[in-house]
């Protein structure tokens, strides 16, 4: 008997986790017309694996102006207010945007993020050059209208100007 609840527990979570993976690729292609990947890659701080981004775009051709959608996979716990953070310290030291931009930019960041939990997978899309689309695990995606916004969050990245270039260029297929 308690051979049978393990398997049914497991097939359980096997359900659910391919429910999400199905959901996830679902807000893809909802967003980025003939989908296909264009590249992976591991970011790490000082060693420390944080997540797996892969980036998505039609037929597997990056082009900067869109459609792209980028899918995080966290290999860690991560608090929101730390996101956050991190976000903004960034658009700050690569000067993304003006002070009042930046300080926009916090509370829009601060409405759109949760606490990211290791497992969860945040699909991050830009269906156009104004638009930033958000869903975690599948769920119902929220909109940010905003052109200066969308292009610094984008920059975070695939900008000309990011800090590690080597996860940049695996990501954008370069390797």
């Amino acid at each position: 008997m308690v051979k049978f609840a393990c398997r049914a527990f497991a097939a359980l979570i096997l359900v659910v986790v391919n429910g999400f993976a199905i959901a996830q690729t679902a807000m893809i292609d909802r967003f980025v017309p003939e989908a296909a990947l264009v590249g992976e890659a591991r970011f790490k701080v000082l060693l420390f694996p944080i997540y797996d981004a892969s980036l998505y775009a039609p037929g597997g051709d990056y082009r900067k102006s869109g459609p792209l959608a980028l899918e995080l996979h966290y290999l860690i716990d991560v608090e929101k207010e730390r996101i956050v953070n991190q976000t903004v310290k960034t658009f700050k030291r690569r000067k993304l945007g003006s002070h009042a931009d930046v300080a926009k930019w916090r509370k829009i960041v601060g409405e759109h993020f949760s606490d990211v939990q290791k497992g969860d997978r945040i699909t991050v899309a830009f269906p156009d050059l104004q638009t930033v689309v958000f869903s975690t695990n599948g769920s119902e995606p929220t909109v940010v209208s905003d052109i200066r916004f969308a292009e610094a969050f984008k920059d975070l990245w695939l900008g000309d100007n990011v800090r590690n270039k080597s996860f940049q260029n695996k990501l954008l297929g370069l390797k």
